[in-house]
């Protein structure tokens, strides 16, 4: 699961091909490399996109689930709303960062030297023709628009923008909501309050290892 090399040291172990396809789907739709995009509120070639490759997510879906499974990914929420029907009686959690510290990271991040490795690790999910269109998009924003990923009005307003879908979209389902500093502060209360909203029994070894997974750094990068 683990691909690329990410700032975090303890690594990215997102589900590469959920990211993979959600990467894809922001990419047919234009919202990938376009944040102000994703303030708009038409979703509709979104949709469109999720439904022209509703075979491949189906067979995702299929391939990786298990009786206790899951899938993490910041930007998920754009396509899970199109797709989440295929999923088998879904828990949804949310991690929430303060949107002005989401802001302030990405600001001190955003640099050749981070970029260049990121870049390198988009580029796995598509073919050559598609790494063009990507460039030439990304030409066009900073033509356009600037650096606007150090721009820290934009990226809050994309932030409560991204947690109002989020709201929205849990509304009506098994949802739990963690805030990162209490993770972070209060791990041990945090594990439990996910243990008794996911009604499972972990044993104590592997509590002992969510919460040596637990990176107190987060807060700072």
């Amino acid at each position: 699961m683990k691909i690329g090399k990410h700032l975090n040291k303890y690594g990215c172990y997102e589900n590469q091909d959920f990211i993979g396809f959600n990467e894809y789907i922001l990419f047919k739709s234009k919202k990938l490399l376009n944040q102000t995009g994703r303030l708009n509120s038409n979703d509709g070639l979104v949709k469109k996109a999720v439904k022209e490759n509703e075979d491949r997510i189906i067979e995702i879906i299929r391939k990786n689930e298990k009786k206790l499974w899951g899938f993490k990914n910041p930007t998920i929420i754009y396509t899970l709303p199109y797709f989440c029907h295929h999923l088998k009686n879904p828990f949804y959690i949310c991690l929430k960062r303060d949107p002005e510290s989401i802001a302030d990271s990405l600001k001190r991040t955003t640099t050749i030297k981070n970029w260049i490795p990121e870049i390198k690790h988009e580029f796995l999910y598509f073919s050559f023709k598609e790494r063009l269109i990507l460039i030439l998009r990304f030409i066009k924003v900073l033509f356009k628009s600037g650096i606007i990923f150090k721009d820290e009005d934009i990226n809050e307003k994309i932030t409560k923008d991204g947690y109002k879908k989020i709201e929205h979209f849990t509304r009506d389902k098994n949802y739990l909501n963690i805030r990162l500093i209490d993770l972070l502060e209060d791990s041990e209360n945090t594990i439990k309050r996910i243990i008794n909203f996911l009604d499972i029994s972990p044993t104590d070894e592997q509590i002992k290892e969510a919460l040596g997974f637990i990176n107190p750094d987060l807060i700072n990068s």
